[in-house]
């Protein structure tokens, strides 16, 4: 995986105000930990960290950091991954950034997308694919860590699923999501009055769609149909009992 370059400087400060006195200066707040890491605060400039995340860079991208300033050498040359970013909910500029610094000789977990490809032999026959995972997760090395898992779905049909135990890992990393995941389905296809009714229903109360049977409709019609007449056309055929009954003619 392609590894970035990212320029911080090391802060002594800590605290509300050292925070707002880095921003007064252009820059916003970031802290640096690890699991073989000591804690370090340092300060980034937002546009430069933006220029990373803008060019392609994902969730997991390597960042080589330059750390700056007095002391920085106790810091070194750190390869992390960007963990959090605190967003302005309005303006959308950077607050805050915390990065995890990664051992390159250790395997971590991470999460990748999920990328289906080939189109389902389902798909063909008018059923309707589903994408039940977006992300699995994965365990490997910082530098064995791929930008997507792509997933071949060509062999589908109408009513298969594809879960995690389907699936086998390249060598270089193993599953760590539950193997009884679904990652994709074909399903059969229903009317759009029908998808209507499902997706208006409360959420407890939704149905899950089912394939219709040829014939199935009549029998049941078949079945709900009273008498014609009803009730009263069924007594109407009844002879009456007691003295009210007549007698048949001799």
């Amino acid at each position: 995986m392609e590894q970035r370059q990212l320029e911080l400087v090391l802060r002594t400060g800590r605290g509300k105000e050292a925070a707002r006195r880095v921003r007064r200066e252009g820059k916003i707040p970031a802290v640096l930990y690890g699991r073989k890491s000591k804690t370090f605060h340092l300060a980034v400039k937002p546009e430069e960290l933006k220029n990373i995340l803008t060019s392609g860079a994902r969730e997991n991208t390597l960042i080589g950091l330059k750390v700056s300033g007095p002391g920085s050498d106790q810091v070194g040359a750190p390869v992390v991954m960007l963990k959090d970013l605190q967003v302005h909910p309005l303006t959308q500029s950077y607050l805050h950034a915390d990065f995890y610094a990664v051992a390159m000789d250790e395997k971590i977990e991470v999460d990748i997308p999920v990328r289906l490809v080939g189109k389902a032999e389902g798909v063909k026959l008018g059923g309707i694919q589903q994408q039940a995972m977006r992300e699995i997760r994965i365990r490997c090395l910082p530098t064995e860590i791929p930008e997507f898992l792509d997933v071949d779905v060509s062999a589908l049909k109408i009513g298969d699923s594809l879960h995690v135990r389907d699936l086998t890992p390249p060598e270089k990393f193993e599953f760590v999501t539950d193997r009884n995941f679904t990652v994709a389905s074909v399903v059969p296809p229903i009317s759009e009055a029908k998808y209507e009714q499902i997706v208006s229903a409360p959420e407890g109360e939704r149905e899950i769609a089912q394939p219709e049977r040829i014939g199935e409709k009549k029998e049941e019609a078949e079945v709900a149909e009273p008498a014609k007449g009803g009730k009263e056309a069924r007594e109407a055929k009844e002879p009456k009992e007691g003295k009210e009954a007549k007698e048949p003619k001799k």
